[in-house]
C-alpha cells in the first residue's frame, strides 16, 4: 500500500525532514521516511496495510497519529508543542565580608570578581536565543 502527504506547520511552511514512522506491526519504529524540503513525503511497501498506524513528528511539535488509509495525500498541520520551563532563580556567591574601601582599580578585576553573575546572564540569553530558534522552526 502506498500512503502519501505533506506535512506543514501552523503558518503552512513545509517541515523539513518531519518522521513519517509506522508505530504497529512488526516493524514498529523500524520503518519509515520523512518528508523533503517541500514538506511531501511518500511510502509504498507491502507491509503496509489499511490499519497499519504511522506516527507524524518533528521536533518542537505536536506527534499526530493516522491510519494508512488516512494518509492518501493528506495534509497535516503540526501544531507546536510549547515547553514550559521552570522558573530560574540566580543568586550571588556570599563571600566573607572585608574591609575594602575602595572600587575595583580596573575592569579586569571587575570581571574577575563577578564572573558567576556574568556567566548566570550569559546561559540566560543563550537558553532565550535556543527557545526563539525552536518557536520559528
Amino acid at each position: 500500500m502506498k500512503i502519501s502527504g505533506k506535512i506543514l506547520d501552523f503558518s503552512k511552511e513545509p517541515l523539513h525532514l518531519a518522521n513519517i514512522t509506522i508505530v504497529t506491526g512488526s516493524q514498529i519504529n523500524k520503518f519509515g521516511t520523512t518528508a523533503n524540503e517541500f514538506g511531501d513525503f511518500s511510502l509504498d511497501n507491502e507491509i503496509i496495510q489499511p490499519d497499519s498506524q504511522f506516527r507524524i513528528s518533528y521536533q518542537g511539535f505536536k506527534p499526530q497519529y493516522f491510519k494508512a488509509s488516512e494518509l492518501q495525500d493528506k495534509k497535516i498541520i503540526m501544531e507546536e508543542d510549547n515547553i514550559l520551563l521552570d522558573e530560574v532563580v540566580i543568586t550571588p556567591q556570599s563571600k566573607p565580608t572585608q574591609a575594602v574601601d575602595k572600587k575595583p582599580s580596573n575592569i579586569k578585576q571587575h570581571l574577575q570578581d563577578h564572573k558567576l553573575a556574568y556567566a548566570g546572564l550569559g546561559g540566560l540569553l543563550g537558553l532565550a536565543l535556543i527557545i526563539a530558534s525552536i518557536k520559528k522552526k
